[in-house]
């Protein structure tokens, strides 16, 4: 077995993941804005950890955010450690203070291809991503902001139920 399979069946797993209900979305970018308030003190849908993807043309609507893989690619990756997962949580988090910005987490992501999940802070040089609201003992703000519930925050625990249940 190689080290590296070594360390895979090491990570802790994950707290859980953002479901969203595109039915219920009304594709009012509140989840945006307060992700980035909460974050970075502004309301800037270009800092935010969540992206609503809008097609003008058919009305239809996205919802991109990290899915907290069980396996992340993003994680092995990082040259400099930068990427920890919390060992209570499992959330998976970018130190942001320690990553150089190598880009190499964007690049590795598979769900990134329109960088709009593991996204690059020109300012403070460094690569960010959902964390769920890393230690927010209520869970992350979008889905507290969401007027019509169409953010769900689904701890791992109901996860698995639910695939059983399929």
């Amino acid at each position: 077995m190689s080290e590296e399979n070594e360390e895979v069946r090491q990570i802790p797993p994950n707290s859980g993941r953002l479901e969203v209900d595109l039915d219920s979305c009304h594709q009012c970018g509140l989840c945006e804005l307060f992700c980035s308030l909460y974050h970075d003190g502004v309301c800037s849908p270009s800092v935010s950890r969540i992206s609503l993807l809008r097609n003008p043309f058919t009305g239809d609507s996205l919802v991109e955010t990290c899915r907290q893989c069980a396996y992340p690619d993003c994680y092995f990756v990082c040259p400099v450690g930068a990427i920890v997962i919390d060992e209570k949580t499992g959330a998976r988090v970018i130190v942001e203070e320690n990553c150089i910005a190598c880009g190499k987490c964007a690049q590795a992501c598979p769900f990134n291809s329109g960088k709009t999940i593991i996204k690059h802070d020109q300012e403070k040089k460094s690569y960010f991503k959902c964390h769920l609201c890393y230690g927010r003992e209520i869970g992350p703000v979008c889905v507290e902001a969401c007027p019509w519930n169409a953010l769900k925050f689904v701890p791992r625990k109901e996860e698995q139920m639910e695939v059983k249940e399929k």
